[in-house]
């Protein structure tokens, strides 16, 4: 953000200031100071005074640059006899690393729960390609219900991993760590053709078929061509355009995103349909809603955890608020996380669109959602 701002000259010289300020902090009879890469510095230093050098090191900072806030954040690690020095680097910055997103703190300790983090980050990386070849990954879908109707219109399609050696492993574990490391189009792409396998089998039988919503990572839409990815496999498969939805989660107002926007408006072009994700679990929401196209907005679940309406006066305000500024815009709304019928009826009284959440199914094979007793509503209703 320095660079793009103030130009890659006047970067090098804040990375130059930061070294003469860590020289001139750590002592130097026994610290040893290098730049790791990037803006990353290593020290190696003595373990009494490191916390308080780190203290004193974010204040110089803090006045370095009078137009711009420099945030320090330090990972600590104590080594062992046995560790090697690369071993020992990467543990402190797997601690620098775990407070990226907490402003209220400069450094962290590393601990042996970061370790197993970071074994269970390279199982997943080097068992991805295995596993989606031997089928440990597969695709559930969760129903997805049109409130005025109380019929089941359309479903959500869900990346599973239940690995042979280790078990389950949760989407909250093994997506980040894909997209951290820029592999989560591999996935994005399998499950999509996963989609395709599952509705080719039951157009071919003659079976009633529902809409599916797929999720996409922004960086698809950077590191492949993922428009010709599901254009493919839609077509090989013989799949409408209006029969998939896209869903685009709300973090892609966190840098430029002028592919992706681009990518939106050419899927919608196409016929398919874009939806956001996660409404509402980051600060950009707004920005995201003036800057992009969508057809429909799902609301993040935080808005519903352990909501009770005779209680939270204030969420029913912030919902039924959203509520409306999505329909002044022209777009549908669906709440995901719905677990409770009294969440389900306060949804449906101030015009929710949709919903989905456990209240009414988990994850499930497609044939079974035909099975529920909840009636389908077919592509022509």
């Amino acid at each position: 953000m320095f660079n793009k701002r103030f130009g890659f000259s006047k970067g090098d010289e804040i990375l130059k200031e930061i070294a003469l300020i860590l020289c001139n902090i750590f002592p130097p009879s026994n610290s040893i100071i290098a730049r790791f890469s990037d803006d990353n510095f290593v020290v190696l230093t003595d373990w009494a005074t490191v916390e308080t050098c780190i203290d004193t090191a974010q204040e110089y900072l803090y006045a370095l640059h009078e137009n711009v806030t420099l945030r320090l954040r330090a990972g600590i690690y104590f080594p062992s006899d046995d560790d090697d020095i690369r071993s020992s680097c990467d543990r402190a910055k797997l601690a620098c690393d775990s407070i990226r997103k907490n402003h209220s703190v400069s450094s962290c300790m590393f601990h042996d729960g970061m370790s197993r983090e970071l074994a269970l980050q390279q199982y997943i990386l080097d068992s991805l390609d295995s596993a989606m070849k031997n089928g440990n990954i597969t695709v559930l879908y969760q129903p997805i219900v049109r409130l005025a109707t109380g019929k089941i219109c359309e479903a959500e399609a869900l990346a599973r991993w239940n690995d042979p050696e280790i078990g389950i492993i949760s989407p909250a574990k093994f997506i980040p760590t894909l997209e951290q490391y820029r592999e989560i189009p591999k996935l994005d792409i399998y499950a999509m053709r996963n989609v395709c396998a599952d509705y080719k089998v039951r157009r071919e039988a003659g079976l009633p078929l529902l809409p599916v919503s797929v999720n996409l990572s922004r960086l698809d839409f950077e590191l492949c061509d993922i428009i010709q990815e599901i254009e493919s496999a839609v077509s090989l498969c013989g799949i409408p355009r209006n029969m998939i939805r896209i869903e685009i989660t709300e973090s892609i107002n966190d840098e430029d995103m002028t592919a992706l926007n681009l990518g939106i408006e050419k899927f919608r072009m196409m016929g398919y349909e874009v939806w956001m994700d996660d409404f509402g679990s980051g600060y950009s929401s707004l920005n995201v809603l003036k800057d992009y196209s969508f057809d429909t907005i799902k609301f993040d679940m935080k808005f519903l955890h352990g909501f009770d309406v005779n209680k939270s006066e204030k969420a029913k305000y912030i919902i039924s608020s959203n509520l409306e500024m999505a329909r002044l815009m022209g777009m549908q709304a669906l709440a995901e996380g719905v677990e409770t019928s009294e969440q389900l009826e306060y949804l449906r009284s101030i015009g929710f669109d949709k919903a989905q959440g456990y209240y009414f199914g988990r994850p499930m094979e497609l044939d079974d959602i035909f099975a529920l007793e909840r009636g389908i509503e077919t592509a022509e209703e």
